[in-house]
């Protein structure tokens, strides 16, 4: 009972194990192709993949799998107000979509968009700390956006394998 109790409020809270990636050594290595606006995501999924070892290659013709990644939106939003009906807090919103193709431009799978939020609590008093808070926290979400996007893709390479 105690764990049961234990495993929901883990999950309720968003956490999460973090494994590896893998992709199988038939589908590598992969090329990220993003939009100029998607940039920095697709650097920072590239960080992810390099880290578990999955081969990324520097032109679309040398690739076995091509990852299309695409920044959505980020929007910021007022989620309450003080007294003086100042921010008091809000939300971050990023979302991107995700997409598999193969070499000569097929789709295999997708699109798929995934969303990151994050609520902040906001000093009013302090406008300056709410624009550094707010590029640090962007920052961490483009991370956790970019780790969900390689989990997503190991997901469907599995799934690709699976098939006959």
């Amino acid at each position: 009972m105690l764990t049961a109790v234990a495993c929901l409020w883990l999950t309720a809270c968003g956490f999460a194990l973090r494994g590896s990636t893998s992709l199988a050594a038939d589908m590598q290595p992969v090329f990220i192709s993003a939009e100029r606006d998607s940039h920095e995501l697709a650097q920072s999924l590239k960080r992810q993949f390099v880290i578990n070892n999955v081969a990324v290659a520097k032109r679309r013709s040398e690739a076995k799998l091509i990852v299309v990644v695409t920044l959505l939106d980020e929007q910021k939003r007022s989620a309450a107000l003080d007294d003086e009906a100042r921010d008091a807090e809000y939300a971050l919103y990023e979302s991107a979509r995700l997409e598999l193709q193969s070499p000569d431009g097929k789709n295999l799978k997708g699109p798929h968009t995934l969303q990151q939020r994050r609520l902040i609590v906001n000093d009013p008093d302090n406008p300056v700390g709410e624009e550094t808070e707010s590029t640090i926290v962007r920052a961490e979400m483009r991370e956790q956006l970019s780790i969900r996007l390689a989990r997503q893709v190991e997901y469907w390479s599995h799934q690709m394998q699976a098939q006959p």
